[in-house]
């Protein structure tokens, strides 16, 4: 035991550890690091504070000497130039050129062996980074019902608004954030949200006694009254061409990572990446309409409506009481009024309807009683589905003026609560979102030859894409919200809502876009597909309908 004791050789005293040497290291180290990752991409020169600082050698001084080999020479000369895309370009489309699966393998497999260790580090550092991408959606901001406002109000740039979320959630789920109020509106802090004051006249102009539709319904003719929201159309169009450019942008790095990088356990994909952003932009789309915390929405489209004469037999879908109804904005025969007495319709009663002698009641013939029958207020939504088989002519006297909205404007009655279908489509929309993030995590790992300074530069388009898509969308909300063109109203029951849409067709002087039709002063005049409009798709962009194509001159 002493012998051995004996050969042990002592120890070399450590050298004092000092926090300031030490800090300088890091600090130089930093920025060289920096000055060669930037040069690789532009070509700029190395920052001028680092030839201000001691060399790292003067600090420490390593014992092991730079290997002189073929690897780790091809490895310091591919750190030190700059990136050379074409290059990289072909040698991924050289892996992907075997006629199998094993054949690409064994490309890749060369091309591996013949790396040093500082690409593999780099190509290593490269994919952790780029495996942060299916988080971006929680970075680019929470859910935001001006985002919802978008969607309703124009489609198109309410979808494109979900393709940029990057997975991300962009519509709240509780009914309580759906309070449509323009002070309320916040834009998640990238727009500004000075308003001014302004005054509300509509509790001044209503009967406090009425009911609650009957007051939203008041406040829907006030707001079909004032002339403003023309200035929509130019922004709306405005902000989709932003979106497309930074979707294109998007897709363009997407190409750009998948040009020269190989998925190991996905050798032969090309488009690895456009289909990786395939699949969040589906889930995202899908999760967006599950989120919504109402099952069944009644959107309306109105617009002021010119002065025109309504055919006779035009269906009645509300009874519009503020119309004289001898006029010529109506039909010519008596109309019964909301003091008809109660129809008996029960099918033991001998007569289907009640004859009074008072002469303020108006006689009534069958067809007059099927069109009071059909508009009922329970059984308004029932025939609007159901749709009214009608088309026909409408009077225009050209020989005086008239007005109409340019633009029109939107009011949704929205039913609390969601659906057992609803409920499960929520359920199976989060489960391919989470099914698409553990994919996607997965695939980034083990995705290959990519260099930092391909993920630097596609973090920043991504991330970017992301963040300004999430902008132009709130800024688009902030514009449109200047002129309140959306009405929106939750209630408790499908009764409820029938009252609300049928107060509101009852207004005289309004055009009434409702589930393929179109109502005016309570009768419908037109019956059209809704997915052939272009109000489906291109929301406030399309004009109200035109109700001069169904005229007739005077």
């Amino acid at each position: 035991m002493p012998a051995r004791c004996a050969e042990k050789r002592p120890r070399a005293p450590r050298e004092p550890f000092h926090v300031i040497t030490a800090a300088s290291y890091i600090a130089i180290d930093t920025l060289s690091r920096v000055s060669v990752v930037t040069s690789r991409v532009v070509k700029v020169p190395v920052l001028g504070l680092a030839s201000l600082l001691p060399r790292a050698s003067a600090i420490f001084t390593f014992g092991p000497q730079a290997s002189n080999d073929t690897a780790s020479a091809e490895d310091a000369h591919a750190l030190t130039n700059l990136f050379d895309f074409h290059s990289w370009r072909a040698r991924g489309s050289f892996i992907r050129s075997g006629q199998n699966r094993a054949n690409c393998l064994g490309n890749l497999s060369l091309v591996l062996s013949q790396a040093g260790p500082l690409v593999a580090a780099e190509t290593s550092g490269a994919s952790g980074a780029l495996s942060l991408l299916p988080t971006a959606g929680a970075l680019i901001g929470a859910p935001a019902k001006e985002l919802w406002v978008v969607y309703k109000l124009m489609p198109l740039a309410g979808v494109l608004s979900m393709l940029l979320s990057l997975g991300g959630n962009i519509v709240p789920t509780q009914t309580s954030e759906y309070e449509l109020k323009t002070s309320a509106f916040s834009y998640g802090g990238f727009i500004a949200t000075s308003h001014e004051e302004r005054v509300d006249e509509v509790d001044d102009m209503v009967d406090h006694n009425w009911s609650d539709a009957k007051k939203f319904a008041r406040r829907v003719e006030c707001r079909a009254k004032e002339p403003k929201g023309s200035r929509k159309r130019l922004i709306v169009g405005f902000g989709i061409f932003l979106q497309c450019f930074w979707l294109t942008v998007l897709l363009a790095a997407c190409w750009f990572t998948q040009s020269g990088s190989v998925v190991v356990w996905w050798c032969q994909a090309w488009g690895w990446m456009l289909f990786w952003y395939l699949t969040v932009a589906i889930s995202s789309v899908l999760e967006n309409i599950a989120g919504v915390p109402f099952t069944k929405q009644w959107t309306l489209r109105i617009s002021k409506a010119p002065d025109v004469r309504i055919s006779e037999d035009a269906p009645i879908v509300a009874h519009c009481a503020g119309k004289d109804m001898k006029g010529k904005n109506s039909i010519s025969h008596p109309t019964i009024t909301h003091t008809l007495p109660p129809i008996d319709i029960s099918p033991h009663s001998d007569n289907q309807f009640t004859e009074t002698k008072s002469s303020a009641y108006a006689t009534v013939t069958d067809t007059t009683v099927s069109s009071t029958l059909s508009s009922t207020p329970r059984a308004i939504l029932s025939n609007l589905e159901a749709g009214y088989n009608t088309t026909g002519r409408v009077i225009i006297d050209r020989s005086k003026p008239w007005s109409a909205s340019r633009v029109p404007f939107y009011v949704i009655i929205s039913l609390e609560g969601i659906s057992h279908p609803h409920a499960t489509f929520r359920v199976i929309s989060k489960a391919i979102s989470v099914g698409v993030y553990a994919a996607g995590t997965a695939t980034f790992a083990s995705a290959t030859l990519i260099t930092i300074s391909v993920a630097l530069t596609v973090l920043c388009l991504v991330l970017g894409a992301g963040v300004f898509g999430r902008v132009v969308a709130m800024w688009m909300a902030s514009e449109m919200m200047k002129t309140d063109p959306v009405l929106h109203r939750v209630v408790k029951t499908r009764d409820e809502a029938a009252d609300y849409i049928e107060s509101i067709l009852a207004i005289p002087g309004l055009t009434c876009e409702v589930m393929g039709h179109v109502i005016v002063n309570g009768r419908c005049i037109k019956r059209y597909n809704k997915w052939f409009r272009m109000a489906t798709f291109f929301g406030v962009l399309a004009p109200p309908y035109d109700i001069s194509k169904l005229a007739v001159s005077k």
